[in-house]
C-alpha cells in the first residue's frame, strides 16, 4: 500500500523528475510491492474460498524460511535505496499549477479507463482501471482539505474497493479454471456479473465532474483560501 501511495504522489510532480530517476524509483517500488504480493494473494484466495464455502479460514502460521529471510533482507535494502533516492529529488520552484495538472492527469486517466471498461467490460480492463482510481484516492487524501477533496477521496475509495473485489474474483476464477472446478467457476462468474453495476454506479459519482471545473475550483482555493492551502502543504 505504501508503494502505491508513493507512486501516486510522485505522479503529481512527474515532469520534474528525470526519466532515469523515475525508472529507477519505479523499479525499486515495484520490487518491494512484488516481494509480498504472492503471500498476499495466497492469503486473499484462501479467505475468499472459505467465505464462498461458508466457513471461517484459520489464520496461516507464518514460517520463516531461508527464502523468505532472503526476501525480507533484500526488501529492507531496496527500501533504504528508495528512501535515499526519493529524498534527493529536487522540486525547487514547484508551483501549484504544475501539481494540479498532475492531479488532473490522474483524473482523466481514470475516466479513460472507465470508458475502456464500458466498451469492453472484462476482468482485465477492470484490473487496469483500478490503478488510476487508487492514484486518485491517495492524491485526494494528500490534498485534503482543499475544496472537493474529501468527497472525491471517499468516492475513489469506494470505487477502488469494488475494483479490488473484482480483481480478487479474477484471481479466484483463474485458480478455479486451472483446477477445473466448474462449480466455483460458475459461482465466481455470477459474483462478477453482479458486481459490474455497482462498479459503474460508484464510478458515475466519482467522475461526474469536468476536469476544467476541478481545475477552476483548485485555482480558486489557492487564490482565496491560502490558510487551507498551507494546511494541505503541511500535512503532505
Amino acid at each position: 500500500m505504501r508503494m502505491k501511495n508513493l507512486r501516486a504522489i510522485l505522479l503529481l510532480v512527474k515532469p520534474r523528475i528525470p526519466k532515469p530517476t523515475r525508472k529507477a524509483v519505479s523499479t525499486l517500488a515495484g520490487s518491494l510491492k512484488d516481494a509480498f504480493s504472492v503471500t498476499r494473494d495466497a492469503d486473499m484466495l484462501a479467505a475468499l474460498r472459505a467465505k464462498i464455502a461458508g466457513r471461517r479460514e484459520s489464520e496461516a502460521r507464518k514460517t520463516l524460511t531461508p527464502h523468505s529471510a532472503a526476501r525480507d533482507q533484500k526488501a529492507k535494502a531496496d527500501a533504504s535505496r528508495l528512501t535515499r533516492m526519493v529524498s534527493k529529488i529536487a522540486l525547487d520552484g514547484l508551483a501549484w499549477p504544475e501539481v494540479f495538472e498532475g492531479y488532473l492527469r490522474t483524473y482523466r486517466a481514470g475516466r479513460k479507463a472507465m470508458k475502456a471498461c464500458e466498451h469492453k467490460p472484462t476482468a482485465e480492463t477492470f484490473h487496469e482501471w483500478r490503478r488510476p482510481v487508487k492514484d486518485l484516492f491517495f492524491q485526494s487524501q494528500v490534498f485534503q482539505p482543499l475544496d472537493g477533496m474529501t468527497v472525491r477521496r471517499r468516492r475513489a475509495d469506494r470505487l477502488g474497493d469494488r475494483l479490488g473485489t473484482m480483481n480478487d474474483l479474477r484471481l479466484l476464477h483463474a485458480e478455479a479454471k486451472k483446477n477445473r472446478d466448474s462449480a466455483l467457476l460458475k459461482h465466481v462468474a455470477k459474483k462478477q456479473r453482479a458486481l459490474v453495476p455497482a462498479i459503474f454506479k460508484a464510478a458515475a459519482k466519482l467522475y461526474d465532474e469536468r476536469p476544467r471545473d476541478i481545475a477552476t475550483a483548485l485555482e480558486r482555493c489557492v487564490k482565496f483560501q491560502p490558510a487551507i492551502v498551507a494546511q494541505a502543504v503541511r500535512q503532505a
